[in-house]
């Protein structure tokens, strides 16, 4: 209730500022969720996807996000944003659904060539400013592999430019520096150094270098490298991305830790109301621990149906399988039948 209420202020906020000719304010944002049914798997958590936890045959319909944007164009050079993000692990004290602030930030336009500058609770290079979400273009089925393993957060506090080493855009960038924190406050003197490399040879082409850096007491340090390339048409979008992290001294006694993943996906339009989606990822927790733990495969695939644009339903089916390292036991499979509705607001 309290989301639908800030929804209906700011869009009566946004009543009062737009002009005749040129609105200033905007609302808008989107909603998805499910039902989704366990087929099989157990309840035993050796993993941190979504449904690890729940036993088998288990059924429910469930949120798993909303979004609330409020887009502000202080002059034609500074514009703000605010957003809030309710999901399904976000919730008040009674247990119902809240809402948090995802963003709020400033942007000042060209305030080198080409360049913007960006001051607040600002969205990361790790996906949410680079090529592989966007490509991939199914956040309402799964996160990237970057987010859904947890390389990072999809906002930091801090300053970000971003911008273009050309006039025809070949060649982009995104710099920042954070807390590293995400949405809460910082705990400590150091900051995260984000940079992104964005190169997009022809159209529909993007390759996407990135790095992250965060010292730490200790040495504890974290350095983060991922590189991706992807295409989109009309008719279709493929990508492959590839992500390794180091966590120095972050293990036992004082080892290293080092998780990596790679995920290929693609869809199709199959007619013109129909597209078809897959995605295959592979994710070591640990590169370095060869004699316990699990390896996992992530896969998940389905149809797309768009009565309209801004209404999609999509029936698909979502897979973790799990990969014994050593004499670990066997663990069978988390398979989930889902149905999920996603729509947009304008």
């Amino acid at each position: 209730m309290r989301f639908f209420l800030i929804f209906a202020l700011l869009s009566a906020l946004t009543c009062t500022m737009v002009g005749q000719d040129n609105p200033v304010g905007k609302v808008h944002g989107y909603v998805f969720g499910d039902y989704f049914y366990k087929v099989q798997g157990n309840d035993r958590q050796v993993s941190t996807t979504q449904y690890s936890k729940i036993p088998q045959d288990f059924q429910a319909f469930q949120f798993r996000r909303f979004y609330l944007y409020y887009d502000h164009d202080l002059t034609s050079r500074f514009t703000a944003q605010l957003l809030l993000e309710g999901n399904d692990k976000v919730f008040e004290s009674g247990g119902r659904h809240t809402v948090f602030i995802k963003t709020a930030y400033l942007e000042w336009k060209d305030i080198l060539p080409m360049s913007n500058l960006a001051f607040g609770l600002v969205p990361t290079p790790t996906w949410s400013w680079a090529g592989s979400e966007k490509t991939w273009g199914y956040r309402s089925i799964e996160k990237t592999i970057s987010d859904y393993r947890g390389f990072g957060s999809s906002s930091d506090i801090g300053v970000a430019m971003r911008g273009s080493f050309d006039a025809n855009q070949m060649f982009g960038y995104v710099a920042m520096i954070g807390n590293g924190t995400g949405q809460r406050p910082e705990s400590n003197k150091y900051k995260k150094y984000y940079v992104a490399l964005i190169v997009k040879p022809m159209k529909g082409l993007v390759f996407d270098g990135y790095a992250d850096y965060e010292p730490a007491a200790f040495q504890k340090s974290i350095l983060t490298l991922k590189g991706f390339v992807g295409f989109q048409s009309d008719q279709f979008s493929v990508g492959a991305e590839y992500i390794h992290q180091t966590q120095n001294k972050a293990g036992v006694n004082g080892i290293d830790v080092v998780p990596a993943g790679a995920s290929v996906f693609g869809s199709i339009s199959l007619f013109k109301q129909v597209n078809m989606f897959a995605r295959y990822d592979y994710w070591d927790p640990d590169l370095k621990i060869g004699s316990s733990g699990y390896k996992e495969y992530f896969i998940v695939g389905g149809f797309d149906f768009m009565p309209i644009p801004s209404v999609h339903i999509m029936p698909n089916v979502w897979v973790n399988a799990f990969d014994p390292k050593g004499k670990t036991p066997q663990k069978e499979a988390d398979i989930v039948g889902r149905i999920t509705v996603f729509f947009i607001y304008k």
